[in-house]
């Protein structure tokens, strides 16, 4: 917690930088909390809509045979008791970082995937999880945060608010935005030129789909003719993003000649969240 006595007074400081590609104890301590309260949480739904399968456990072993692909028949010891498994991989302190990430990802999954198949009280359970972890990582610093049930590396509330919205647009634009966010957090090896292209995609798919044009270039040519004005200075200026993501020097839209131009997390980035804002700019303009 900021500002504490310790803090006020010089005796430790505070943290002043976000923490990356690193999970330390305080963090993992947090994460397995958000486990066991997602377990308490489980288990009073199942209590209230009396399942007689544990729905945790459940969770649990799916974990334990398509993430850890371990065998289904180990998942019990002989007394028949089953493994605690999110929690100790979260604490194993040999395993990667990125894998404990890969984790959450996993579970995040397969809990939301779920939703479709029970009432509002599972759902909402789903979603405090996925707020207790975003608490959890802004409370201690750490630079990922869940959107549409995935850990990004974007922390700033207006650009998670940003692709958010622009995720309701359509579900072809929702498509390449979570493709876009997949390659860019994907750990340990991020695919930022893919995050870009999928990101304008997004934007291409919005516009083409307004104008019926076949290309972005064209679309935006014609939105003014479907209603839609944009000033020519911000029109310019989007133009010249596309012309970025067609340059061949930074492999996104063709063959990457050298690495000199190519581009890293802080293009990937920008550019999820200026076609988000953009798309959603479009939206506003078409209501």
């Amino acid at each position: 917690m900021k500002g504490l006595f310790s803090d006020r007074y010089g005796y430790t400081s505070p943290r002043d930088s976000l923490i990356r590609e690193r999970l330390d104890e305080d963090i993992i301590n947090a994460l397995c909390t958000c486990y066991d309260i997602l377990k308490e949480s489980l288990d009073e739904y199942d209590r209230d809509n009396r399942n007689h399968r544990s729905t945790y456990l459940d969770f649990e072993e799916s974990v334990w045979c398509y993430f850890l692909n371990k065998r289904k028949a180990d998942f019990h010891d002989q007394y028949g008791r089953y493994h605690i498994v999110s929690t100790s991989y979260l604490s194993e302190i040999k395993a990667a970082w990125y894998k404990k990430m890969n984790l959450i990802d996993y579970s995040l999954r397969i809990l939301n995937a779920a939703k479709k198949e029970r009432n509002q009280e599972y759902s909402r359970i789903v979603n405090r999880f996925e707020l207790n972890i975003n608490n959890s990582f802004s409370r201690l610093s750490y630079a990922y945060r869940v959107i549409n049930g995935q850990v990004v590396q974007i922390t700033d509330k207006e650009e998670i608010i940003a692709i958010e919205d622009a995720m309701k647009v359509s579900d072809s634009v929702k498509t390449h935005l979570s493709n876009a966010l997949k390659h860019l957090s994907t750990r340990p090896n991020p695919d930022y030129r893919n995050s870009i292209k999928e990101s304008i995609s997004a934007v291409e798919a919005m516009c083409r789909k307004i104008t019926d044009e076949n290309t972005l270039g064209k679309s935006l040519n014609k939105l003014e003719k479907n209603g839609i004005k944009i000033p020519s200075m911000l029109k310019s200026a989007f133009e010249k993003l596309y012309v970025y993501t067609n340059d061949e020097s930074t492999g996104i839209r063709h063959a990457l000649m050298d690495d000199s131009d190519m581009p890293g997390f802080d293009e990937a980035k920008f550019m999820v969240v200026s076609c988000c804002a953009f798309i959603n700019y479009i939206q506003g303009k078409r209501i």
